[in-house]
């Protein structure tokens, strides 16, 4: 189910609404990540329901963003009921968050092909595994793609360009670096210049 957000044509929340604060936006996220996780919602709908629960001004919004989302199958004895609200990073193995954090730092050592491997690999065992190695397949590709056609206009303006190359890679070392430290901490990290070929 697609959530629909609920704030009015101007972007503000409606008179009298409940303003979300940043640590309830981000309790929705670690709900969605989970449910992800556990198979019980795509990868299409977890980005379209972490994108409303993110743009959400008041409670409403927010609640809109969780509506329909499937119940973990588990006995009702085994759910704490604060794990049924705000559950977090620890429902993330050690091993899950060092493979993700492995899948974006290999990409600085072989670009595309680390996160690939592990992708194929533990990314079988772990959705988060495979999702965070899938963002770094996207980020590496997208880099390689640039400098390429960076060098082909190199070429043609007769090395104007070619003083982008430095920053460019400054860049890439930085974003690989940090994708790697979020992923580490249970993050679903998404880098913010991307063409997403997979996932």
């Amino acid at each position: 189910m697609s959530p629909v957000t609920g704030t009015s044509p101007q972007g503000a929340p409606s008179s009298g609404a409940v303003r979300v604060s940043d640590a309830e936006r981000d309790r929705a996220v670690e709900m969605l990540q989970l449910a992800y996780t556990e198979g019980r919602i795509d990868h299409h709908e977890l980005d379209q329901r972490i994108e409303a629960a993110l743009g959400a001004l008041d409670r409403a919004d927010l609640a809109q963003a969780l509506r329909g989302l499937p119940l973990p199958a588990m006995s009702s004895e085994r759910v704490a009921p604060s794990t049924a609200v705000a559950p977090n990073a620890g429902t993330l193995t050690s091993s899950e968050r060092s493979w993700a954090m492995v899948a974006h730092w290999s990409g600085i050592a072989t670009l595309f092909v680390g996160p690939a491997v592990i992708a194929a690999t533990k990314g079988k065992e772990s959705a988060y595994v495979r999702t965070q190695a899938y963002e770094a397949i996207n980020f590496q590709l997208s880099f390689l793609g640039v400098i390429i056609a960076l060098g082909i206009l190199t070429g043609i303006t007769f090395g104007v360009t070619g003083m982008l190359f430095g920053p460019l890679t400054l860049v890439w070392l930085l974003l690989s670096g940090l994708g790697g430290l979020s992923a580490a901490g249970g993050n679903r990290f998404r880098y913010p210049w991307s063409f997403r070929l997979l996932g």
